[in-house]
Parts: structure tokens; C-alpha cells; sequence
């Protein structure tokens, strides 16, 4: 069967078929205007923050081995308590919400995220602003991390995998999307 196309006439056996409709790839993909956008899955994501959770630990590990001895200076529990537990934790979570704000609002994308080729994006195609970043790495992340309902909360990352645009629960709130990052450009 042939489609005229203005002035060329194109058989329908050899256009070139859809890729949101070729059953053989696992991806989601939408078509905005010229952008064709790919959605990064659950897997890609995950080592992806996997990779940048090792960075922050060897980040962390330097800082704390470094500044301890010159925290601890009693022998009292409470020193104890203090310099093994609590400044190595709150250390972590100010670099992990800085780490993730700052590299996604001035990169769009992490370490992890860079070896992987993906990014994150604003769902109007802006660039990313402060308080999308507020929603996605503080509200979002602290969801997901916080001991609120125990390990359940970890669950909240299988979202990703169940939504149409594989979004989490931290991109819904901040009408964000990670995409793969386009190779031509």
C-alpha cells in the first residue's frame, strides 16, 4: 500500500516502524514535537545510584577519618556516641543532599548519571529549577530514605518501574523525568 507524502510516495513495508510500538524494545518512549524522548528504566537508575552512593561513602570515609581524632576528646559515652555515630551521619546527609541538588541543578545529571548517559529534565523542558530541586532531592529523597515505615520505604523506589514515564515518587512531586541523554547532540 502506498501514502503520498506531498509530492513522494512512500511504501508502507519500508518505512522505518516506531519504536514505542516495536514490541522488541523494553522502553518507554514519547514523542514530543522533534524530541523523542527515552525514558530511563528501574535498572539503569538504580546502578547509576548505586555508583554515586559509593562516591558519597568514599567522600564521607575521607572526611570523617579526617576530622575525627580532632572531635574526640574524651573517653565518655556520650563523646563516643557522638563521634561515631551522629557527626559521621549528619556529615553524610548534608553531602548526599548537596551532592544530589547541586550536581542535578547545574549538570542535570550525577556522576552515576553521566557514566550511565542519563539525566533528569523538567517536565515543561525548562531547565531545572530550585524548587524542583527542593521536591526531587530533599522532600522526595528524605521520603525515600527516612525510617518512617521501616525498610518499606525503600519500596517506594519500585514506582519507577510501574509508572508509564518511569518516574519515582520523587519525580512526581518535582514534574521531573530521567531520560537518556540524546547521543547525537
Amino acid at each position: 500500500m502506498d501514502q503520498t507524502t506531498g509530492s513522494i510516495r512512500v511504501k508502507r513495508h519500508l518505512r522505518r516502524e516506531d519504536d514505542s510500538m516495536n514490541p522488541t524494545i523494553n522502553h518507554a518512549v514519547e514523542e514530543t514535537g522533534f524530541v523523542q524522548r527515552r525514558y530511563a528504566g528501574f535498572w539503569m537508575r538504580f546502578w547509576a545510584f548505586l555508583f554515586d552512593l559509593l562516591i558519597l561513602t568514599g567522600i564521607n570515609g575521607v572526611l570523617v577519618n579526617t576530622w575525627a581524632p580532632f572531635i574526640a576528646s574524651s573517653d565518655s559515652r556520650w563523646s563516643f556516641f557522638f563521634t561515631a555515630f551522629f557527626v559521621p551521619s549528619v556529615l553524610y546527609a548534608i553531602l548526599f543532599f548537596l551532592y544530589f541538588g547541586l550536581m542535578t541543578r547545574f549538570f542535570r545529571q550525577t556522576l552515576g548519571k553521566m557514566i550511565f548517559g542519563i539525566e533528569v529534565i523538567s517536565a515543561k523542558g525548562d531547565r531545572l529549577t530550585w524548587g524542583q530541586l527542593f521536591f526531587r532531592e530533599g522532600v522526595g529523597r528524605f521520603l525515600h530514605q527516612a525510617p518512617i515505615l521501616g525498610n518499606l520505604t525503600l519500596l517506594a523506589y519500585i514506582v519507577v518501574a510501574c509508572t508509564p514515564k518511569k518516574q519515582g515518587v520523587h519525580d512526581l512531586f518535582a514534574e521531573t523525568y530521567v531520560v537518556h541523554v540524546d547521543e547525537t547532540s
